[in-house]
């Protein structure tokens, strides 16, 4: 391997979250070597993308890194060329391809259309309208709020509940600076019990949840996330370097290996947080998922607080860090994960969901926020 391979891994960070802002960024699958064979040539528009999003996904998806796997792919393609004779729409294209992805579907390996879009957004908006605004107060407990993160203070039952929507950074309030006001807050009111709401969080930055974690348990204690890197041809695309890394990678004979992300290294001059001393409840809900599902299952894996809530809709080790494409004769856009993140307990690395250490019905607001006051 060279040596400037892991110095080239810093440059992949964040550009997934910019492309997939705009759609029109989306890259275009159009340098596959499928391009100049007969079935492509002769196929209709949803067979010829057909062949491009298999193509696709055999050569980026972690989960295909291995031959075997591969061969079992491709080995659905001609029945998916056959389905593709019969399409008149768009949707059912688009259905056809997240059926053939199986379980691999899911909120980052995904596929959907200008109009599905549309229609998403919509669907949003109505949800906004319903999402509640101004302060967090026992009226209104447990209901999401539109802020990326908030808390309030209940000094008679001596807990902080910190509703965590979005690991996003307010611009006027970065979340670094958020945690140390709220842990001095509940530390000048001797708060017994820190209520860490992520029920509606679909993730974001894992940074963010990093920099929790640390106010909870010492960093240099911490068990993380191991990070696997599958080098692709969609991933050169939007990093042109990344075609010499790959190249060089399978060279030294990794062709079917993924590559281990180098672990997080702690600065020597790292200043840890006070760690808070009290006890720790985690809500976990169905519209939780990657990085805020890798928060709980951070804490899990290193004993920290209780989680309570519904089981797991994500997976505790999972793929993500999506590549946007577009598919250039039907306009369908997709993303894609390229990493697999391995759990910090390899006992149970290959679980496929999680549960809470107390279910709860989260659909009762109130009755989920009495539980807690009673138990914790």
């Amino acid at each position: 391997m060279k040596h400037f391979l892991i110095t080239l891994l810093l440059l992949i960070a964040g550009w997934q979250t910019v492309v997939a802002q705009d759609v029109n960024m989306f890259k275009c699958l159009n340098d596959s070597a499928y391009l100049g064979t007969a079935d492509y040539q002769a196929g209709n528009k949803y067979q010829k993308d057909a062949i491009l999003f298999m193509d696709m996904v055999a050569d980026t998806h972690p989960y295909y890194i291995k031959a075997d796997r591969r061969a079992d792919w491709f080995a659905k393609k001609q029945a998916l060329l056959e389905q593709c004779k019969h399409f008149e729409t768009d949707e059912a294209f688009v259905d056809a391809l997240i059926g053939v992805l199986g379980p691999l579907h899911d909120k980052h390996t995904d596929l959907t259309t200008t109009q599905r879009l549309s229609e998403r957004k919509q669907a949003q908006a109505t949800e906004q309208d319903s999402i509640a605004s101004g302060p967090i107060d026992k009226a209104h407990i447990m209901r999401r709020h539109d802020s990326f993160y908030d808390y309030q203070l209940f000094p008679d039952e001596s807990i902080c509940y910190l509703q965590f929507n979005q690991c996003v950074n307010a611009s006027d309030y970065p979340f670094a600076t958020f945690l140390n006001d709220m842990f001095a807050k509940m530390e000048e009111g001797h708060i017994k019990t820190l209520v860490v709401d992520v029920q509606y969080n679909g993730g974001g930055s894992s940074q963010l949840c990093d920099e929790l974690l640390a106010h909870l348990y010492p960093l240099r204690e911490t068990k993380f996330f191991t990070t696997y890197i599958r080098f692709s041809d969609l991933m050169a695309a939007y990093n042109p370097r990344i075609a010499e890394v790959k190249k060089n990678w399978e060279g030294d004979g990794h062709k079917d290996e993924l590559y281990q992300q180098p672990a997080p290294k702690i600065p020597a001059d790292y200043q840890q947080p006070k760690v808070y001393g009290g006890q720790v409840v985690f809500v976990m809900g169905k519209k939780t998922f990657s990085s805020a599902g890798m928060l709980l299952t951070s804490a899990r894996d290193n004993h920290i607080g209780t989680i309570i809530g519904t089981t797991s809709t994500f997976t505790p080790s999972h793929y993500g860090e999506v590549l946007p494409y577009r598919l250039p004769n039907t306009g369908v856009l997709g993303s894609i994960s390229c990493k697999f993140f391995a759990r910090p307990d390899v006992a149970t690395v290959d679980d496929t969901s999680m549960e809470p250490d107390v279910a709860i019905n989260l659909d009762d607001k109130d009755g989920s926020w009495q539980y807690i006051v009673e138990h914790y």
